[in-house]
């Protein structure tokens, strides 16, 4: 992977290239003549870094978006160790050899924002989509054959908008919970997280079958089910009263029902390709190959290929938006990119274990990113989850510090255990 996928930023791990940099920046000082103050390179990094730092200090993000505000605040650090070299009256010179890893840098930073104004465009356009997703959802609450023409103008504006882009990073969500909270703040609604992820199933969905043509058939079918796939928690919700009037039922049980609830609700919905398929898909996107998968545990033979590809899209967007299995119940917290990585590596194994197809999983991570398949290849046979061999500069952690030796001497120890013997063969 290189550099130009950095916008790829929960799929990649953290590119810390500029920790290398800025190590051979200080190294360098004085290994060459330095640049004259009126010379054009040296010219050229000021004023972009000056644009820089004036765009960093105009972003305006909301509070509730946690994850974009951390990365403004790691471009402003970055910023301040740049502003000794660049700013109108720099402490320190700059160097024939310092010129390209100043140039460097500056592009790391400028990407970064490149991404978190896309965030930002994002949490706008999301809410659009929310609002015409919510009307289409209220005709199938309501009548028992339902037409689909509000949900394929919605497709069809989705594809419209995200034909120009190709990086997920332009239309997955950094971080679900704050793009919900987020939209929380325009519109009051208890069911966000289900048209959210809804949403984010469909675009990704989109651009998958962009990517391969053998997904291009079914696209209006499987980015329908991407939209529709939760419809059965808002079921579920509703009977929130009765289930807690009954306590003996088991609410993992009841929520693994979901997916059956959901296809019922769906039953009626007529007028597009493949629409006989759509109860079958929608019931079937938390089985699994092996037969571990619910509310009815099918297997192989009972899985179609349409509901592999939507349970698979629906697994790697589970594993990057709720990190509990990569995460240990949150006992250490990685970066976002760190765990959507680490969700692409347990997607990945998980096919090798049986649970998902493989044909699938490979032409999903493929079109993530080409080189990612390979990737994980090798980041698996090293059981290496959270790093690169390329990317080895990661954050110090103290579980990795070598134990300390013990507060007494092994001699002493066994000198006692001697004495103790001798005393015991005595008596």
């Amino acid at each position: 992977m290189t550099n130009s996928t950095r916008l790829l930023r929960w799929l990649t791990p953290p590119v810390r290239q500029e920790r290398d940099d800025w190590t051979s920046l200080r190294s360098c000082a004085d290994s060459s003549k330095l640049l004259p103050v009126d010379s054009r390179a040296l010219r050229l990094l000021r004023i972009s870094y000056r644009e820089l730092n004036q765009q960093n200090q105009e972003l305006k993000i909301a509070p509730q978006h946690k994850i974009l505000i951390q990365l403004q605040a790691r471009v402003q650090v970055i910023l301040l160790r740049c502003r000794l070299y660049l700013d109108e009256h720099p402490t320190h010179s700059v160097s024939q050899a310092q010129e390209p890893i100043l140039s460097r840098i500056l592009e790391y930073l400028r990407e970064e924002q490149r991404y978190i104004r896309q965030q930002l465009l994002l949490t706008h356009t999301t809410e659009y989509y929310v609002k015409q997703l919510k009307v289409a959802s209220q005709d199938v609450w309501t009548k028992t054959y339902c037409c689909p023409n509000l949900l394929l103008n919605l497709i069809r504006k989705i594809k419209n908008d995200d034909a120009h882009l190709h990086q997920p990073g332009e239309f997955l969500f950094a971080s679900l919970e704050n793009i919900q909270e987020v939209t929380m703040v325009q519109l009051q609604d208890a069911d966000l997280a289900v048209y959210l992820r809804g949403l984010e199933t469909a675009r990704l969905m989109f651009f998958v079958s962009r990517k391969i043509s053998a997904w291009q058939e079914s696209s209006d079918l499987l980015m329908i089910a991407g939209l529709l796939h939760d419809l059965g928690w808002l079921m579920l919700k509703a009977q929130n009263k009765a289930r807690r009037e009954t306590r003996k039922t088991d609410q993992r049980e009841i929520e693994q029902g979901h997916p059956v609830l959901g296809a019922a609700l769906l039953g009626g919905l007529r007028g597009f390709p493949g629409d006989s398929y759509l109860s079958e898909v929608i019931s079937q996107h938390h089985e699994r190959l092996d037969g571990t998968g619910y509310p009815r545990g099918l297997h192989t033979s009972a899985l179609g290929e349409y509901s592999r590809r939507l349970a698979v899209i629906c697994r790697f967007l589970e594993l990057k938006n709720i990190e509990r299995e990569l995460t240990a119940d949150g006992i250490r917290t990685y970066e976002r990119e760190e765990v959507a990585f680490a969700a692409a590596l347990q997607l990945f194994r998980e096919s090798r274990r049986g649970e998902w197809d493989e044909t699938v999983v490979d032409q999903f991570l493929s079109a993530l990113d080409q080189s990612l398949l390979e990737v994980l290849k090798e980041t698996d046979r090293h059981n290496d989850p959270f790093t690169l061999k390329r990317f080895q500069q990661q954050r110090h952690d103290a579980a990795h510090e070598q134990i300390p030796p013990p507060h007494f001497s092994l001699d002493a120890a066994a000198a006692e255990s001697v004495h103790l013997t001798e005393n015991r063969s005595e008596t």
